[in-house]
């Protein structure tokens, strides 16, 4: 959105509340709004029951909403808009760039985020476009949200990993002695005959804990059962 295409926004001005209690904020965010022909105020609270009161009074299409309020958090108003304005726009004004605070603003029902940063014609646009459904975030803000959204696929790439590690250990610890010195000898390359007589046990034996060496390593041939082998390091070869 830039300056040229404000024209097409809103044949009616826009309805803004400003809750913001620190007086030159206050002075400057009034001249902003009273600046754009897009925009009329419709009032200013500096307290969340001032906010109330206005609020009793008026219909704003957005509401400019800063956190650090003398008799609370201006996310209490934004809770408030939610559940009693559900058609006005709540858009936070803060210096507050923490997690903390923009998670539950937007939890609250913000539908956007900015921080004291901005120039004069960026907060009209910004405005203006979330009254016409846009979700305007400063950048800052936009990245913490993205490193919070990716952080749960790492921690999800760990324990699938870890999970993994897991399986390959238990693996490993199933097999019995006998059944390690059997796929040992396979893994040399001696057939079920000779390894029965190197370890004083049948054939049927022998093929008996091969299957069972198959079951537990999750394959279904002696190439397999090596290869696995090899990589649980189970072979001293």
């Amino acid at each position: 959105m830039n300056a040229r295409d404000l024209d097409h926004i809103e044949a009616k001005p826009v309805g803004v509340i400003l809750v913001e209690d620190e007086p030159a904020t206050q002075d400057h965010l009034t001249r902003v709004i009273d600046s754009s022909p897009h925009l009329t105020l419709l009032g200013v609270a500096s307290t969340v029951q001032d906010a109330y009161s206005l609020l009793f009074m008026t219909n704003p299409k957005v509401a400019l909403i800063d956190l650090g309020l003398p008799d609370s958090s201006g996310i209490e108003v934004i809770e408030w808009l939610s559940k009693h304005k559900p058609e006005t726009e709540c858009l936070v004004i803060t210096a507050f760039g923490d997690e903390d605070h923009v998670v539950r603003s937007l939890e609250a029902g913000a539908s956007g985020y900015l921080l004291k940063d901005y120039s004069n014609e960026e907060l009209i646009e910004h405005i203006l476009e979330v009254a016409n459904g846009g979700s305007p975030i400063s950048p800052l803000i936009a990245r913490q949200l993205l490193s919070k959204m990716q952080m749960p696929r790492a921690l999800d790439a760990d324990c699938a990993q870890s999970k993994a590690d897991q399986d390959e250990s238990q693996k490993a610890c199933s097999i019995t002695d006998r059944e390690l010195k059997v796929i040992q000898q396979v893994a040399r390359g001696f057939t079920a005959q000779e390894i029965a007589a190197q370890m004083g046990i049948s054939t049927h034996t022998v093929a008996t804990h091969v299957k069972r060496i198959y079951k537990k390593l999750h394959v279904h041939s002696r190439s397999e059962a090596v290869y696995e082998a090899t990589l649980l390091g189970l072979l001293d070869l």
